[in-house]
């Protein structure tokens, strides 16, 4: 047996063992609390993905442009790393405390929009910015705007992703009448499947081969911790989603 067919092997035994309460939290159980094991498997890979990155950057024969994206990889893991802490206090039943401060809600997606770089050359998308000088400060936890725009983005991305051609994602921040400060995602990519639009926010409803269904259940979960608002609609050319988070004024 090839290394590769044992990787894959234990990676499907491993992953056996964490399906079956997966299944049970989604006839009633709390998905949050079911959190432990799914984040036992990913720091696994994570810690993996994280050491061979650093040592190909150690490496003095790596070409620069390849470095760059080690390094984007290496930036990338150490961010998860960071959302798993918050993921193992919310899994161990205690709320994990909101550190509440000023955000720019532009300076966030500038953020997430240089962690995607390499998967936005991969997928050939065409990023578009329109940041306004009247996005409004908010005033929320920076680690779950973070992780929201992110995972938000990278579904956009993957949607693109999905077509030869590539596509263009819009980012775009203002403000609305209420005085929150929006920022909207809007892709080219090929939308959501009617059978599973009105389900969206839902756990373990994904419309990837290998995703795990619960990206978009923990945005909303954040945003309505934040007393955000999240929408997601179907353009004529893909999808766009909306999001409202409550200002400082």
């Amino acid at each position: 047996m090839s290394e590769q067919s044992k990787v894959e092997r234990k990676t499907n035994s491993d992953w056996s063992s964490v399906l079956p309460q997966l299944l049970r939290a989604a006839q009633g159980e709390s998905v949050l609390n079911l959190l432990p094991s799914a984040i036992h498997e990913l720091n696994n890979a994570l810690n993996t993905i994280l050491v061979l990155s650093d040592l190909l950057i150690s490496n003095p024969n790596i070409p620069k442009s390849i470095r760059k994206d080690l390094e984007t990889i290496s930036e990338a893991g150490l961010e998860v790393r960071e959302l798993m802490s918050t993921f193992r206090l919310l899994a161990g039943g205690v709320t994990s405390q909101i550190q509440i401060s000023p955000v720019d809600l532009r300076e966030i997606c500038q953020q997430v929009s240089a962690l995607m770089a390499a998967a936005f050359r991969r997928n050939h998308v065409r990023l578009m910015t329109d940041y306004s000088d009247q996005t409004p400060t908010i005033l929320s936890d920076p680690s779950r705007i973070r992780f929201v725009v992110l995972a938000l983005v990278q579904n956009a991305c993957d949607a693109i992703g999905s077509s030869d051609e590539g596509g263009q994602l819009l980012l775009k921040t203002g403000g609305d009448k209420l005085g929150c400060a929006v920022l909207v995602i809007e892709d080219e990519g090929h939308g959501f499947p009617k059978e599973v639009r009105s389900r969206l926010f839902e756990p373990f409803i994904t419309t990837k081969s290998k995703g795990a269904g619960l990206g978009l259940f923990l945005v909303h979960h954040f945003v309505n911790e934040l007393q955000g608002r999240v929408e997601i609609q179907d353009t004529e050319k893909g999808t766009k989603v909306t999001l409202s988070l409550p200002s400082l004024l």
